[in-house]
């Protein structure tokens, strides 16, 4: 089992009542959905075995943040599902340079069956 803290990352550059305070959020439980919902193979499309195994990560996703506050929630994958994830993660083509996606990045890759502490620091290492 594997558990992942689905974090909502504030940017910086950008306080709290801003108007771009919430468009620049990099928010876990989205970019989760996103790398799952994008085929491996692009030129392709996504196979029923992929859709599978996407689907149980989406219903994870689901239930993680239906049982409490989305700032508390946390997705706990069986191993095989957190590999599905891990490997769709790998592959995903990043649009901006950012430390919350590296952040993202190796929360997802780092995943055990303790929760990581969000208080750590950013590192890019």
């Amino acid at each position: 089992m594997k558990r992942i803290r689905l974090l909502s990352l504030p940017d910086p550059r950008f306080a709290v009542g801003d108007p771009q305070y919430e468009a620049n959020r990099v928010d876990y439980r989205a970019i989760i959905e996103q790398a799952i919902r994008m085929p491996l193979d692009r030129n392709v499309g996504a196979t029923i075995d992929e859709m599978r195994k996407g689907i149980r990560v989406l219903d994870a996703l689901d239930a993680a943040t239906a049982i409490g506050a989305e700032t508390d929630a946390v997705l706990e994958l069986e191993d095989a599902d957190w590999e599905h994830l891990k490997h769709k993660v790998e592959k995903m083509p990043w649009v901006m340079v950012d430390r919350r996606l590296v952040q993202f990045y190796d929360d997802i890759i780092g995943a055990t069956d303790a929760v990581r502490d969000p208080a750590r620091a950013n590192s890019v290492a």
